[in-house]
């Protein structure tokens, strides 16, 4: 009797496997709990309600330090996409993505679980400088994402830090410095994290992370950043030579939106050779003027607002959270 149990207790466990397998028993695993009140999360997740079903996956986009998430996305990114019918939703980090990323992240787990929820569909996850280290992050940490997310496409990500942010270091004794600052930097906790021994990110979505070796704050020692399991594709690999776009300059270059739209458009990662060659020659992609417009006010107030909210400065580098020691 006993041993005719335990056959039908391994034919059951054998079947579970069979008819889920690893990823979707991913999806019932949702990684560490979120510190942050629900309450507080939901206000930095923004979906404009004017938005038609057209069936196609929603793009979560995800700011670079400094900025809301409409800022640098509304007149370029999303009004692009939104002529082939993908609808944008966006993140808004507390403090402007200067605190502590351990705490911003947060906002992102959060977000892509939302618009999942909310849609009935896999998210597409748009990342410019410090929010492509946050979709990175997020996915590494919370299993659960990895069966939500089609797409995951970085700009100028930081992936083995930044010369700026190895500069804070040594003022960070003397004035301290905005917390994401310090993780920012080169071999800081934060970034071995995400990196470790090379590990690739979890299957599942597929990963492009786009690069310039003009990219002044990303290229250090002549090296680009590269996130390791990823379509790693340097602009300058389709563009020979070119000395543009920086690292700001990502976010309206035509080469990189081709590149993301073409991650987002098919299955699997931007294919290089999807792209024509031709366009090297236009350095911006098409602008949309009306939303740059409503935009303006907010640009305009983001050097006092970074002033307001980067505060409180720190002496050293956020400790790492145990989940990801």
């Amino acid at each position: 009797m006993r041993l005719r149990t335990w056959a039908a207790g391994l034919a059951a466990a054998l079947l579970t496997l069979a008819l889920f397998p690893a990823s979707a028993q991913a999806d019932t695993d949702p990684g560490p709990p979120l510190e942050t009140p629900v309450a507080e999360l939901a206000k930095g997740l923004h979906c404009p309600t004017d938005q038609p079903d057209t069936g196609k996956p929603t793009v979560l986009f995800i700011p670079g330090t400094g900025f809301k998430g409409e800022e640098p996305y509304a007149w370029n990114y999303m009004a692009e996409l939104k002529k082939s019918g993908y609808p944008s939703c966006w993140v808004d980090y507390p403090g402007r993505g200067l605190r502590d990323m351990q705490e911003t992240v947060e906002y992102v787990v959060y977000a892509t679980r939302a618009v999942h929820e909310r849609t009935g569909r896999k998210v597409d996850l748009v990342g410019h400088s410090q929010g492509g280290l946050q979709a990175a992050w997020a996915l590494r940490f919370w299993p659960d994402l990895a069966a939500k997310v089609d797409d995951v496409v970085t700009l100028g990500a930081p992936f083995q830090g930044t010369s700026i942010g190895s500069a804070c270091l040594p003022l960070s004794q003397v004035t301290g410095c905005p917390a994401a600052s310090l993780q920012f930097a080169r071999h800081s906790n934060w970034t071995k994290a995400l990196t470790a021994n090379g590990t690739p990110m979890p299957a599942g979505p597929s990963y492009t992370s786009v690069h310039s070796l003009a990219d002044e704050s990303v290229v250090i020692d002549g090296e680009p950043s590269v996130l390791p399991g990823a379509r790693n594709i340097g602009v300058q690999d389709i563009c020979p030579g070119r000395a543009w776009p920086s690292h700001m300059g990502l976010v309206v270059d035509l080469v990189s939106y081709e590149l993301a739209a073409d991650a987002i458009g098919h299955p699997g990662p931007a294919d290089p050779g999807r792209i024509d060659r031709a366009d090297c020659a236009t350095l911006l992609m098409p602008l949309n003027t009306e939303e740059a417009v409503k935009t303006l006010p907010s640009l305009l107030s983001l050097p006092l607002d970074v002033l307001i909210h980067s505060q409180p400065w720190v002496r050293e580098e956020p400790p790492l959270r145990p989940y990801a020691r």
